[in-house]
């Protein structure tokens, strides 16, 4: 009975496939929320995209900053007279410093979501 809830309420919300890992513990997984964020995100609702899941606000702007870093280089290569496209010098550590905060994100969003479902406070209601 438990499965056939479960596909009801997919087609119900039209959320996406249910967590696995949610479905067995009660508990959220590190990503659950992030389709919902995306799904906000797109319709302009910043708020609502960062409460459901803040690595999805991160990797935005960490692919904005990426592509104007790469832009200005590309301008360079191409106003300086430049032969090879060459990054910022740093670029190996800023990815590093990247992918830790986006880490960090993701574990401290994971833990704050269980702790507030076990005070019975529930941040990922089903959108409407």
């Amino acid at each position: 009975m438990t499965h056939l809830t479960w596909v009801i309420k997919f087609l119900e919300t039209g959320q996406g496939l249910p967590c696995l890992f949610h479905f067995l513990t009660g508990f959220y997984c590190p990503g659950c929320g992030g389709t919902r964020a995306v799904r906000l995100l797109l319709r302009g609702d910043v708020a609502g995209s960062f409460q459901y899941h803040p690595f999805v606000l991160y990797a935005c702007m960490a692919l904005l900053v990426e592509a104007l870093i790469c832009g200005s280089c590309l301008v360079r290569r191409q106003f300086m007279g430049e032969k090879q496209l060459r990054y910022l010098p740093g670029m190996e550590r800023r990815y590093r410093w990247w992918v830790i905060a986006g880490a960090v994100i993701v574990i401290v969003n994971w833990i704050v979501k269980n702790v507030l479902l076990l005070a019975g406070i529930d941040l990922l209601l089903p959108l409407s």
